[in-house]
C-alpha cells in the first residue's frame, strides 16, 4: 500500500493525502470468492461483518489511474466547516451538494441495463485526547462526514430538505416516501465509525438517471462540544471519488458525460444545516 501511495502521489502531485487514500481504497476489488460471500448475506449488518474481515479488497494502480470509456471517475477534494457556535448554541454548519453530470436521456434509454455506482469518502480525524476508541465514535472523532445520494423518487427540493433541516418550514416536517435504498452493498446505516467510507450501488441505469445529486454532510464530533470557537469552528478537508461503470462496452459513458459537463466534475453548494 505504501508503494502504491508513493506512485499515485508522483502521478498526482496536487492531490492531498486524503485523496490518495481515497483512490487506493476506491481501486480495490474483492476476489470472486470474497464478493460471493458478501453478496450471500441478506442484511446490511451481516455484510458489514465481512467488510471487517476482507476490507475493501485488493487495490490496483491501474484501476486507480485509469478512466476507460465505460468506466468514468470523478475526483474532488474540498474543505468545509462542520460546526459553528451561534447565540450560545452548537450547530452543524456546511453541507456540500454535488450535481452529478449524468446523461439522463442516455441512462433512461439504457433502461434495465445494470450500472455500478461506487462512492468513496476520505478524511482524517483528530482523536479526542484521553478518550478510548472503543467508546462512542462521536466522542472519539474530532468531526465526522457522511455521503448520501438522492433517492429514486425524491425531488431535488425534498432531498435538500432531508439533508438540511433549516430548509424545512417545520423542523419535524415529514417528507414523502422517495423510493427505497435497495442496491447498496452496505447501506448508510452500516457506517458507524471511521474516517473512510466506501460503498457501491448496482441497479438499472434508468433508476440512476434521477439520482443525480450527492450530499456530503457532517455528523457529531468532539470539536463541536468545545467552548473555544477556534476549535469548534475549524475547517475540515475531505476527498470524494465517484465512479460509474457498465459492463456494456458499447456504451461510452465517458463521452456522454463529457458532453454534459465539459470537464467540470461537480457543483458545490454550501448549505447551512442545523441539528
Amino acid at each position: 500500500a505504501a508503494r502504491l501511495a508513493v506512485r499515485l502521489s508522483a502521478q498526482y502531485p496536487d492531490y492531498w493525502p486524503e485523496t490518495i487514500r481515497a483512490l487506493i481504497v476506491h481501486s480495490a476489488e474483492w476476489t470472486p470468492t470474497m464478493r460471493a460471500q458478501i453478496e450471500e448475506q441478506a442484511g446490511f449488518r451481516d455484510r458489514y461483518a465481512y467488510l471487517r474481515r476482507f476490507g475493501y479488497g485488493v487495490p490496483s494502480y491501474e484501476r486507480a489511474v485509469a478512466s476507460a470509456q465505460s468506466h468514468l471517475a470523478l475526483v474532488t477534494q474540498s474543505t468545509l466547516q462542520p460546526y459553528e457556535r451561534a447565540n450560545g448554541r452548537k450547530k452543524f454548519k456546511d453541507c456540500h451538494f454535488y450535481a452529478l453530470p449524468w446523461p439522463r436521456a442516455s441512462l433512461e434509454d439504457l433502461g434495465e441495463t445494470l450500472v455500478r455506482l461506487k462512492v468513496t469518502l476520505s478524511y482524517f480525524i483528530e482523536p479526542n485526547p484521553g478518550v478510548s476508541a472503543s467508546m462512542n465514535p462521536q466522542r472519539y472523532q474530532s468531526f465526522g462526514l457522511r455521503f448520501e445520494l438522492r433517492r429514486p423518487l425524491e425531488t431535488r427540493e425534498n432531498f435538500v430538505k432531508r439533508a438540511n433541516v433549516l430548509e424545512r418550514e417545520h423542523v419535524k416536517e415529514r417528507l414523502p416516501a422517495a423510493g427505497d435504498e435497495n442496491g447498496w452493498t452496505f447501506g448508510v446505516r452500516s457506517i458507524s465509525a471511521g474516517s473512510l467510507h466506501c460503498d457501491e450501488w448496482v441497479g438499472p441505469a434508468a433508476t440512476l438517471a434521477n439520482r443525480d445529486i450527492l450530499c456530503i454532510k457532517p455528523i457529531a464530533g468532539w470539536w463541536r462540544d468545545r467552548a473555544s470557537k477556534t476549535i469548534a469552528e475549524q475547517d475540515a478537508r475531505y476527498a470524494l471519488v465517484v465512479t460509474l461503470q457498465t459492463q456494456d462496452e458499447t456504451v461510452e459513458l465517458h463521452t456522454l458525460i463529457q458532453q454534459v459537463v465539459n470537464a467540470e466534475i461537480g457543483i458545490e453548494i454550501p448549505i447551512r444545516t442545523d441539528e
